[in-house]
C-alpha cells in the first residue's frame, strides 16, 4: 500500500555532481525549469508562502507541508509565519486528478496561468503528468500594484484595473512578475514505488518555481526528472540536486524586474556556485 511505502525516506543523499559542466548544460537546465509569463519574465513568489496539503492522512500532510516551508526560507522565499494562514499554494492527492481540472477549469479558469483563448484553456487544464503544477501569475508595477495575469485582467480582489505604472525603460522598466495563485496535483495511486522524502522534494520544487513546457530532460539532475520516465533510468534522482537548490537560490534573489535575459543569467551563475560546492 502507498501509505506503508513511504516511510523510508527521511534520511537522503544529494547526488555527487561531476565537475566540470558546461555552460550550454547550465542554460538549458535554466530553460527547462523556467516558464515565461505573459509578460515575457520569469515569477516567483512575493506574498508570503503558505501551504496547504489534502487527500493525504496527517502525518504525512505535516511533513510535506514542513518541506516547503523550510526549503522556501532556506532559498530565500517569504514564507507566512502563521501555519493557519489562507493558503496560496494547495497540494491536492487525488486519483481523480484530470477530474479536479476539469473543475478548476470550468469554476476557476484563472487558475491553470494566462491563456488568451478557450483552446488553450482546455489545453493547459489536461493533467499529463502524475505531479503537476500550474500557477496564476501576476503583474507587479512600479508601484507595487498587482494586476493578476488573465485576458480580462483585475486586482486581487476583483477591484478595477487602472494603468500599469512603469519607467518606459526597456533595460528595466520596473515592471515585474510574480504568483497570485498556486495548485499542485498528485496521484497517489501511481505513485506507490516513490519515498516521501522524495514525493516532498519533487512537491515543493513544484511549488515554488514553475517549470517550461515539455518533458525536457536537461544533462544536469533535478528533482523534476524523477517521475518522468525518459530521464535519469540508471541513476533515478532521490532529492534536490545542487543544482534544483541553485536554481531556486538564484530565482529568489534574482532582480525581479531584470530582462529575461538578464534573469536567466542570474539564476546560472547560482547553479554554477551550487555545482561548484559554494
Amino acid at each position: 500500500m502507498w501509505i506503508h511505502s513511504v516511510f523510508a525516506a527521511l534520511l537522503l543523499t544529494t547526488p555527487v555532481m561531476a565537475q566540470p559542466v558546461s555552460d550550454q548544460a547550465v542554460r538549458d537546465f535554466v530553460d527547462s525549469h523556467s516558464a515565461v509569463t505573459h509578460l515575457g519574465k520569469i515569477a516567483r513568489w512575493e506574498d508570503p508562502v503558505c501551504p496547504n496539503v489534502a487527500g493525504l492522512p496527517a502525518s504525512f500532510t505535516k511533513f510535506i507541508t514542513k518541506r516547503i516551508r523550510d526549503l522556501a526560507a532556506s532559498v530565500g522565499a517569504p514564507v507566512n509565519p502563521d501555519e493557519s494562514c489562507r493558503s496560496n499554494i494547495d497540494i491536492v492527492f487525488t486519483t481523480k486528478a484530470q477530474d479536479l481540472l476539469n473543475s478548476i477549469r470550468e469554476k476557476q479558469p484563472i487558475m491553470l496561468g494566462y491563456f488568451d483563448n478557450a483552446t488553450q484553456a482546455d489545453e493547459m487544464a489536461k493533467v499529463t503528468h502524475v505531479i503537476q503544477s500550474w500557477h496564476a501569475t501576476q503583474t507587479v508595477d512600479l508601484r507595487g500594484n498587482k494586476v493578476i495575469d488573465s485576458r480580462n485582467p483585475t486586482r486581487p480582489g476583483g477591484r478595477e484595473l487602472n494603468t500599469v505604472s512603469s519607467t518606459g525603460l526597456r533595460t528595466g522598466d520596473g515592471v515585474h512578475s510574480s504568483y497570485y495563485r498556486g495548485i499542485v496535483v498528485a496521484d497517489p495511486g501511481k505513485l506507490v514505488e516513490y519515498e516521501i522524502g522524495t514525493l516532498a522534494d519533487h512537491i515543493a520544487m513544484l511549488a515554488l518555481a514553475q517549470p517550461a513546457p515539455g518533458d525536457a530532460c536537461p544533462d544536469l539532475p533535478s528533482i523534476l526528472d524523477t517521475t518522468n520516465p525518459a530521464c535519469r533510468k540508471d541513476a533515478p534522482v532521490k532529492a534536490l540536486t545542487p543544482a534544483d537548490m541553485g536554481y531556486l537560490r538564484g530565482l529568489y534573489q534574482a532582480d525581479p524586474g531584470a530582462t529575461l535575459r538578464a534573469q536567466k543569467d542570474g539564476i546560472a551563475f547560482h547553479i554554477k556556485d551550487a555545482l561548484a560546492g559554494h
